[in-house]
């Protein structure tokens, strides 16, 4: 039986080893996969991330959405069990936080997550079946866990899906869907 957490170091070290010209490559697919979903065409307010080195970069997705109009949020860990969603305004606002991690500048404009049409999730891995190996920690599926699961959508390099289930705990969110810069992988 492998370990949820082999798996996890497993899609941590593949990730790791993806070229960064690869990562590139791939970025402007992906933006063009998410602008053309009926959730983002009628999002309002959409919460993405700000992407680590060689993670699906969504920075294309945030500068279309703020030009759009639409009201764009991202993830901020306030301690070591709570996320909260901040309102972004542009992406030369930001500081480097906590693991290098890019947040944005204080005071913090907070929304309901109940109040996002529509959030773009990370992972580490996913397996078709909508499985998520998120960092660790639970973030995502604690905020996740009121949502309705038309309100948010996976994100990933068409690497990171996994033919073999991902191991889910009870407290783990299943994916709708996964939008990777191939495509969107729909879930049954």
């Amino acid at each position: 039986m492998i370990t949820k957490e082999a798996v996890r170091q497993a899609c941590k070290s593949q990730r790791a080893a993806l070229s960064i010209a690869d990562c590139a490559s791939w970025t402007s697919k992906l933006c063009q996969e998410i602008l053309q979903l009926e959730q983002y065409e009628h999002a309002q307010s959409i919460m993405a991330y700000l992407a680590m080195p060689k993670e699906a970069n969504l920075d294309d997705v945030i500068e279309h959405a703020l030009q759009a109009g639409k009201r764009v949020y991202v993830p901020v860990c306030i301690d070591k069990t709570t996320m909260i969603a901040v309102r972004l305004h542009n992406l030369d606002d930001v500081v480097h936080g906590v693991l290098n991690i890019r947040v944005p500048k204080e005071p913090y404009e907070i929304i309901d997550p109940k109040d996002i049409d529509l959030i773009l999730v990370p992972g580490s891995g996913f397996d078709r079946n909508g499985g998520r190996m998120g960092m660790g920690n639970g973030y995502y599926d604690r905020f996740l866990k009121e949502l309705s699961p038309s309100n948010y959508i996976a994100v990933a390099w068409q690497v990171q899906i996994m033919d073999k289930p991902i191991p889910m705990e009870r407290y783990d969110q299943r994916m709708p869907a996964i939008v990777t810069e191939q495509g969107v992988i729909h879930v049954n």
